[in-house]
Order: C-alpha cells, then sequence, then structure tokens
C-alpha cells in the first residue's frame, strides 16, 4: 500500500515541474531533455501532460516489478525535487538578465 503523501507530494511535484518547464520556456530557457522537448515540439504544452502521463505508468510499473512502488514514489519524488529546483533557479536567473 503506498501512503496519500507519498502520492500528493509525487502529484504535486509533477505539476510543480510542469509549471516551472513551461514558464522557463517563456522566460527564453530551452528544454535540456531531448524527449521531453520531442513532446513540447509535437504537442505543445500538452505534450508535457502526455510526458508526465507516461511517465507516472513507468514509475507504477517499475515499483509493481520491483515491489516496492512507494520506495519508487519516493525517488522520483526527489528527483523531481531537483529537476523543478533546477527550473526555478533558471527562471530566476533569467529574470536578472531581462
Amino acid at each position: 500500500m503506498v501512503s496519500p503523501e507519498a502520492l500528493y507530494v509525487f502529484t504535486l511535484l509533477n505539476l510543480v515541474d510542469i509549471m516551472t518547464t513551461v514558464e522557463g520556456l517563456r522566460k527564453g530557457a530551452y528544454e535540456a531533455n531531448p524527449t521531453a522537448r520531442w513532446f513540447l515540439e509535437k504537442f505543445g504544452t500538452a505534450g508535457l501532460f502526455i510526458l508526465k502521463y507516461f511517465g507516472m505508468g513507468a514509475v507504477v510499473l517499475a515499483g509493481a516489478v520491483g515491489g516496492n512502488l512507494e520506495f519508487s514514489i519516493w525517488v522520483c519524488n526527489i528527483v523531481l525535487s531537483v529537476v523543478s529546483g533546477w527550473n526555478s533557479f533558471t527562471i530566476l536567473r533569467l529574470r536578472r538578465k531581462q
């Protein structure tokens, strides 16, 4: 059983990642992840939601196969925290240049 906290944080961090990515792109940043870049080019912002949907499915599958879904979710939470932090840093850096 996965704790509600793990799922709340996972959902929140995915949304923060999307929001900071979109804001960064608006400020002049570029998408470094080639897969995400492809989804953005093909589907626009909706592509990020599509990618996140498949990414969440991959986490669930990996956790189910590995036998520890909650651990997989918390590892993703750590990665998403770092990515969102980097996105926020990039946004602040780009604001200073303007």
